[in-house]
């Protein structure tokens, strides 16, 4: 008799591999036109890529191509000047390929005697070579690409996306440089890494940790990333969440409370004055992100008496005016969540009018035009913020996220928005950056084609015939895999959140104490299966990975959440068993945990720098010492 857990690794295995229609083209994002051809071409080794030297921006792109083919074709193809019988030809045009696209529209055309990338501008040629490099990557058959024609450019000219490096974990430069490398693949063109005190500054040394980003990096990073067309936006936390600042002998005394700077202090704008003397320079970018959210107490200290004389309002409005002329010397245009001023409706006519809102809201609702309006009726230019449902979460919620990214991004689109920021949060120091970026990649679709706002169809039915199609595509566009058992064991994994057994998924549910908790489960009788499922979806993840082509080693941090997923149930069945008088199950979930740790410290080692990692660390051996003792 096979067992249940035996019979999920059986199905699995046999399980046939699953492809797109003939019809169907594996493309992130949408293209906005595809007219299908008959016939293909074959990429061999009388291939070449032939671009002008007038324009040296194009090398670039066509030396990206050539990593594609030698990565999926095994075929080593040259850029060349010179005009070639079969060739990818990148070409310039004289005209944008649309009025509205931001001179970043494209045409590609691929016949079975020749492709050609056409383009006004280096951006659009660069993603008009991103999609050539998916249609090589997704959709050939052997070495042979599909006839068709593609016309595309982006509905939002900002598509970009945030990291927050303050709650824990700071990258490394190279997995900056990869985060860039892989999302601008999807054609996302702006990043910005969320800064409260990890700037090293010359004139505050002793505010960042050892580990913090320094003025260098970030304008060698910044030259990077105008390669792939990424702007890399400058940001430090000007008003709230400065309790890292705070905390320290020195700076003390600029507190409105111990997180909030005091707007009632001018050593606070002198403060100010020194960190934007440094960090505003090192970004190229004209955009400046100054945060200023979540001000909680502001008036309870040191501002008590301005905010009795002009309200809470008037002493924000007054702040970020204050903050803007600092940056005006530096040519920065400033860019600031949206919350405090949707409270305190009067702030909004007396912000800077060239500013920049970010409203956010990470919910999955149906209409997020509440946070817009009140931006739009004052003329003021506006950003919109949904979020990746990343935090505090062992793995995260994507079905969440699914809806609050494309509706956000949708009703901002329809509202004039100029562009949509996808973000990241790190609230409890543990999340790793590689479990993101199928939410990043879904914020990419969504943003350079958002979802229609129309009362002709059901907006939850058309973004579930949108989601249902990305989902076919994103493993072999993201992955190289030619089916989506990636994709599905990933949501999955998700919906295990729904199971009373997994504490909802959150951090807080691995660091719990498994005995009482035993005891509050509303039907022990689960386990099994729930063991059982979380089985399956690592088997199928490990042998993704196994089979993956492209960013294989992300699918490292998909299985140690499945796996840690799979410990929740463990505990409690430890528990169940000793209570039944066997305790080698404990015995095994103390070692699962030491595991844990090791495996924890390998994988942050790929993505972050040293600094926070004990702070994490010393979270396993807590958990270690809490499990009972035999």
């Amino acid at each position: 008799m096979i067992s249940s857990v035996a019979a999920c690794l059986v199905l699995a295995v046999a399980k046939p591999a699953r492809k797109a229609p003939a019809h169907v083209l594996n493309l992130v994002p949408t293209p906005v036109r595809i007219v299908r051809a008959k016939g293909a071409f074959r990429i061999g080794h009388n291939t070449n890529i032939v671009f002008s030297d007038k324009y040296p921006d194009d090398r670039f792109a066509a030396e990206q191509l050539m990593e594609e083919v030698l990565t999926d074709v095994s075929e080593r193809i040259e850029p060349t000047s010179k005009p070639s019988k079969r060739a990818i030809t990148l070409r310039r045009l004289r005209d944008p390929i649309s009025k509205d696209d931001f001179g970043q529209g494209y045409r590609l055309d691929i016949t079975p005697l020749h492709i050609s990338v056409s383009a006004q501008t280096s951006a659009g040629m660069f993603y008009g070579v991103q999609t050539l490099k998916q249609l090589i990557r997704a959709n050939r058959t052997r070495s042979s690409v599909p006839a068709c024609q593609i016309t595309d450019w982006p509905a939002l000219k900002y598509r970009g996306w945030q990291h927050d490096i303050s709650r824990g974990p700071i990258p490394t430069y190279g997995f900056l440089m990869k985060e860039i490398r892989t999302l601008s693949e999807f054609k996302l063109n702006m990043l910005t890494l969320y800064t409260e005190h990890v700037f090293k500054l010359k004139k505050h040394p002793e505010i960042a940790p050892p580990d913090g980003i320094s003025a260098d990096e970030i304008a060698e990073l910044s030259s990077y990333a105008k390669q792939f067309h990424v702007e890399l936006v400058g940001n430090f936390q000007s008003f709230g969440h400065f309790a890292n600042i705070l905390k320290l002998p020195e700076y003390q005394d600029l507190g409105e409370n111990n997180r909030v700077l005091s707007p009632a202090k001018e050593e606070s704008y002198k403060f100010l004055a020194d960190v934007y003397s440094e960090i505003a320079p090192a970004y190229a970018s004209p955009f400046f992100d100054i945060n200023c959210d979540e001000v909680s107490g502001l008036g309870d200290g040191p501002s008590k008496d301005l905010v009795k004389q002009i309200g809470v309002g008037g002493v924000y409005a007054k702040h970020i005016n204050r903050i803007a002329d600092l940056l005006r010397p530096y040519g920065k245009t400033p860019m600031m969540w949206g919350d405090i001023a949707l409270n305190y409706p009067d702030i909004v006519p007396k912000l800077p009018k060239d500013l920049i809102v970010l409203p956010w809201a990470y919910d999955p609702r149906s209409n997020f035009e509440s946070q817009i309006l009140p931006f739009t009726k004052f003329g003021l230019r506006f950003m919109v913020c949904p979020g990746v449902s990343c935090w505090n979460q062992i793995w995260p919620d994507l079905e969440h996220a699914s809806v609050n990214i494309s509706n956000f991004i949708r009703d901002g689109a329809s509202n004039g928005a100029i562009g949509a920021l996808n973000t990241s949060w790190d609230d409890d120091g543990i999340n790793f950056f590689d479990d993101n970026w199928y939410e990043f990649v879904w914020g990419a679709e969504c943003s350079w084609k958002p979802a229609e706002a129309t009362k002709k169809q059901d907006p939850d039915k058309v973004r579930a015939r949108r989601l249902t199609r990305f989902n076919k595509q994103f493993a072999s566009v993201f992955f190289g895999l030619n089916d989506t058992s990636a994709t599905d064991a990933m949501l999955k994994l998700t919906a295990l959140r729904k199971n009373p057994i997994s504490g909802g998924l959150g951090n807080a549910a691995f660091w719990r104490d498994p005995a009482p908790t035993f005891s509050r489960l509303p039907n022990q009788a689960d386990l099994p299966g729930y063991l059982s499922d979380t089985l399956s979806i690592s088997f199928t993840l490990r042998q993704a990975r196994l089979k993956a082509t492209h960013n294989a080693p992300a699918l490292d941090y998909v299985i140690f959440a499945s796996r840690r997923a799979r410990f929740l149930g463990e505990s409690l069945d430890a528990v169940r068993a000793l209570r039944a008088g066997d305790p080698g199950p404990i015995k095994s979930v103390r070692q699962a945990v030491l595991d844990f740790k090791d495996r924890y410290t390998e994988l942050w080692q790929r993505e972050n720098r040293p600094w926070w990692l004990d702070k994490n660390l010393a979270k396993f051996d807590d958990l270690v010492q809490r499990i009972p003792k035999l």
